[in-house]
C-alpha cells in the first residue's frame, strides 16, 4: 500500500479518536456544570404533560382535570364553564415555586406548623404526583415554610398564594355561550322604561346613535358599545331564587344584534343591596361591574360633540335625568 495512503488512513483514525473525546468530555462537563447548577425550582413540571391538579386551602378541596384537553373542575360537584386560560395559569404557578432557602437544620422543622398544615397543593404530570405541604409563615411573615417529600424550604409568600384558585377565579367570565366578537356586531340596542337607543355600527371605524341630529363623540359611543356587548361576571350569584324578584321589572333589556341576524339578550338591575345584576336568555344571573349599568343610562346629549367647558354640566345632567337607581 502506498505510504502516503497509510499516513492518510492513520491521520483520520486519530482525528476520529480525537473527535470522539472531545465530544464525550464536553457531555460530561455539561451534565456537571447541570448537576452543580444551582438549584432554584422545588420540582420542575413539562407543564403539557400536567392532568390534574388539587387546591387544599378551603373546607372543601378544589380539583381541575384536564378531560379531552379541556380543564374541568370535578371536585366539587358542578357544570361550570371554565376559563382555560386561568386553569392552565396555574399549572404555571406550580412551576414558579421558586426556592428563597433550603432549610437543612431538621431539629427546626417541628415549630414550622406542618402538624397543623391545612394548605396542601398538588399537581400531577402524567401518573406522578407532586405535593407541597404549606405550614406556617416566616417570622417575618414575607415566606412560607415548604414541605415537599423529605425537603424543607422557604418560599416567598406571592407563589403560595398564586396558587390559591377559588372556584369564582376559576370559572369563565364570559356570560353568553361563545365570545362575542365586535367585527361580527352590528348594533346595540338599549330599552329601559322611559327610552330606547341604539348604538349602530355603520363600519368598522365608524359608531352611530340612530336618531340622533349633529355630529357625534364616536369614541364615546365606541367604549359603550364595547362595554355592553363584551360584557363579563364580575362576581357569580350561586342563591339565583333571592335574585329573580328583581327581573320583574328590569331597568334595562340589551340586545346585541349580530350580523348573520342572530343576538343576544340579557336584563339588566341596579338592586337594592348596590348591585348590578344582569339576567341571560338561559335564565342564569350574574353579578356586573356597575360601567355596565352606566352605559344603558346614558341621554343622548352624552353622545354628542361638544366644548371641552360643556362637558362636566352635560354629563351631570345625564346622570341626574336617567338615574334609573331605586330610591332607598
Amino acid at each position: 500500500m502506498n505510504k502516503n495512503v497509510k499516513k492518510i488512513i492513520i491521520l483520520l483514525l486519530v482525528l476520529t479518536i480525537i473527535s470522539a473525546l472531545a465530544f464525550f468530555t464536553t457531555k460530561k462537563r455539561a451534565k456537571d456544570i447541570v448537576s452543580n447548577k444551582p438549584r432554584t425550582q422545588i420540582f420542575e413540571l413539562n407543564e403539557t404533560n400536567v392532568t390534574k391538579y388539587q387546591l387544599n386551602f378551603l373546607e372543601e378541596p378544589i380539583i381541575l382535570e384536564k378531560i379531552n384537553d379541556e380543564w374541568k373542575i370535578t371536585s366539587p360537584k358542578n357544570d361550570y364553564k371554565i376559563d382555560q386560560l386561568e386553569a392552565f395559569a396555574n399549572v404555571k404557578n406550580f412551576n414558579t415555586l421558586n426556592i428563597d432557602s433550603i432549610i437543612t437544620n431538621l431539629s427546626e422543622v417541628d415549630s414550622f406548623g406542618f402538624d397543623r398544615a391545612s394548605n396542601e397543593f398538588t399537581v400531577w404530570e402524567g401518573n406522578k404526583a407532586y405535593k407541597v405541604i404549606v405550614g406556617d409563615k416566616t417570622p417575618d411573615d414575607e415566606r412560607y415554610y415548604v414541605k415537599y417529600n423529605d425537603e424543607y424550604f422557604s418560599v416567598e409568600y406571592i407563589y403560595i398564594d398564586a396558587l390559591k384558585k377559588t372556584i369564582d377565579m376559576l370559572r369563565d367570565k364570559t356570560i353568553f355561550q361563545s365570545p362575542v366578537v365586535l367585527d361580527a356586531v352590528s348594533s346595540v340596542v338599549v330599552t329601559t322604561r322611559d327610552y330606547t337607543n341604539t348604538l349602530k355600527k355603520e363600519n368598522r371605524t365608524n359608531w352611530i346613535i340612530v336618531g340622533v341630529d349633529g355630529d357625534t363623540d364616536v369614541d364615546k359611543i365606541y367604549r359603550d358599545f364595547s362595554t355592553l356587548s363584551l360584557v363579563k361576571a364580575s362576581d357569580f350569584v350561586y342563591d339565583q331564587d333571592r335574585k329573580i324578584r328583581y327581573f320583574n321589572y328590569p331597568d334595562a333589556t340589551i340586545v346585541i344584534n349580530f350580523e348573520d341576524n342572530t343576538h343576544y339578550k340579557y336584563e339588566l338591575v341596579y338592586s337594592d343591596d348596590s348591585r348590578v345584576y344582569v339576567r341571560t336568555d338561559d335564565g342564569i344571573i350574574y353579578e356586573v361591574d356597575y360601567s355596565v349599568y352606566d352605559a344603558v343610562t346614558r341621554s343622548i346629549d352624552y353622545y354628542l360633540k361638544k366644548e371641552e367647558h360643556q362637558e362636566d354640566d352635560l354629563e351631570e345632567l345625564s346622570t341626574d335625568k336617567f338615574d334609573l337607581a331605586p330610591q332607598k
